[in-house]
């Protein structure tokens, strides 16, 4: 029922890194945006992947001839534009690439919005069972508090890294016989359309910003408390009966939503 994904660890060595031509001692331009530049373009080229460890800023002080304020200021630079991860207490990696999506402006799942942009996705499921539903779940399906509902709790992954944890609710008496299903590696619309002619029509959706929780955190391989984008969405058939309540939680160090806005007549 799960597809694991691949994981960046030994696989993602340190990367290559000479000095030649890096800092050029005579040119008026800042020593530390010199190297913040070189780094920046052997990342954006691709000759540096995710999960690749930089030189220690000791090995950079060494090799380059600068000193360690330059190169924290260099790393500052590119980990405010998302290129690179600094953890404490460990050397600075290449950053995954953000996902960019458009789940705030269009009813396609997540599976379908990564296909969409040439991405990689994997999903595990991390629990699929039938619960009461609690009051905001019935509030928002639109039934009784109680009432049995299919929980889905899916960990989705983003070329290889775990991207957002996501809890659908969905009411039993719709697609009672959904947890037959292949929901790691098929999308949760995609099966609702084709295998119980149930598709979403309209919906609403709201997204805050939150800090993740020690549990949550562990299964996002991130910190305590750090940034997270908190999507609740209500999926709606044509006619106006609730199929789906979904909540998710989305790194926030490799999420970006974006809308489209159009001027009211």
């Amino acid at each position: 029922m799960e597809a694991m994904p691949a994981r960046e660890t030994a696989s993602a060595p340190s990367v290559s890194f000479d000095g030649a031509g890096v800092i050029q001692q005579r040119d008026p331009v800042p020593y530390y945006f010199q190297l913040s530049t070189y780094i920046a373009a052997r990342v954006k080229s691709g000759d540096w992947r995710p999960g690749q460890f930089l030189p220690s800023e000791q090995e950079m002080c060494g090799t380059l001839g600068i000193s360690r304020t330059v190169v924290r200021q260099a790393l500052v630079d590119l980990e405010r534009k998302g290129l690179v991860v600094k953890q404490n207490g460990k050397r600075t990696k290449v950053a995954s690439p953000k996902y960019e999506g458009g789940l705030m402006q269009n009813l396609q799942g997540f599976q379908q919005d990564v296909a969409a942009h040439g991405r990689k996705t994997s999903t595990k499921v991390l629990n699929f069972e039938v619960v009461p539903a609690d009051v905001e779940v019935a509030e928002a399906l639109k039934i009784a508090p109680g009432a049995p509902v299919l929980m889905l709790n899916r960990l989705r992954f983003l070329d290889g890294e775990p991207q957002a944890l996501v809890v659908s609710y969905l009411p039993e008496r719709l697609c009672a016989s959904l947890s037959r299903e292949d929901l790691a590696s098929r999308s949760l619309h995609e099966i609702l359309a084709l295998n119980y002619g149930l598709r979403i029509a309209r919906g609403f959706r709201t997204i805050e910003a939150i800090g993740l929780d020690r549990a949550d955190a562990r299964l996002l391989r991130f910190k305590t408390g750090g940034p997270a984008l908190l999507l609740k969405s209500i999926g709606l058939l044509a006619d106006g009966t609730p199929l789906e309540y979904f909540v998710a939680k989305h790194r926030g160090d490799h999420t970006k939503f974006y809308a489209q806005l159009v001027q009211a007549e």
